[in-house]
């Protein structure tokens, strides 16, 4: 799961990264990231666009949003098939953290980027959906795949990354499925770097994030 991520680059800056063509008057305010936040996409209309949306897709009429999507299931389910198939944008972030579980009812807080990489795309889909007051807004999801060996024995799953190369494939939505499934399927040569932050141990049962994630 990826429950929280880092953006703390200047938009200008993504906009420069990514190449944009077409940009909305967004503030990006840097530092950590979090479920039901708003934060910049970046997607294709017809050409390379940046966007605010807010993550997590709702969940129907239950409380809570869904942050994250199985890459094993994403075509299956109908929460985001559609999104799949038409509406795939990759979110800017510096790094995205994870917990690990210590026992004794503590976990310990990981930051994990990619090797001389200060800015990943992690892989997801959008939608438009009705917010509390009945206003359409943006919305995303982050893709999750297998975590890659060095990892594992922090957690299971992580963002799937997109690399740059791919980019353009993945965000065009003329991109035949086939195309789409190689992508995902893909395994990315990447090194992954580890930051532990044991000195920011939580208590499982107070920590707001992991009451967040449990309704997913």
């Amino acid at each position: 799961m990826c429950g929280r991520y880092l953006l703390d680059t200047e938009i200008r800056d993504i906009i420069r990264a990514y190449k944009i063509k077409s940009k909305e008057n967004i503030e990006n305010k840097l530092g950590d990231v979090y479920p039901s936040n708003n934060a910049p996409i970046v997607w294709n209309s017809n050409q390379r666009t940046i966007s605010h949306a807010r993550w997590g897709f709702p969940f129907g009429f239950k409380k809570g949003i869904v942050i994250n999507a199985k890459a094993e299931t994403i075509m299956d389910k109908p929460m985001f098939r559609n999104s799949f198939y038409t509406s795939r944008c990759v979110i800017p972030a510096n790094l995205y953290y994870e917990w690990k579980d210590e026992g004794g009812k503590k976990k310990v807080k990981y930051g994990i980027g990619v090797q001389n990489k200060s800015i990943i795309s992690l892989g997801g889909i959008f939608k438009v959906s009705m917010d509390e007051k009945q206003i359409r807004q943006m919305t995303f999801v982050i893709i999750t795949t297998e975590a890659k060996e060095d990892i594992k024995s922090i957690h299971p799953r992580m963002p799937f990354i997109v690399e740059d190369d791919l980019l353009e494939p993945w965000l065009n939505k003329n991109t035949s499925i086939g195309g789409i499934q190689e992508i995902l399927n893909y395994s990315p040569n990447i090194k992954l770097t580890i930051k532990s932050f044991e000195d920011q141990p939580i208590k499982v049962t107070e920590d707001e994030d992991y009451q967040q994630m449990k309704m997913f």
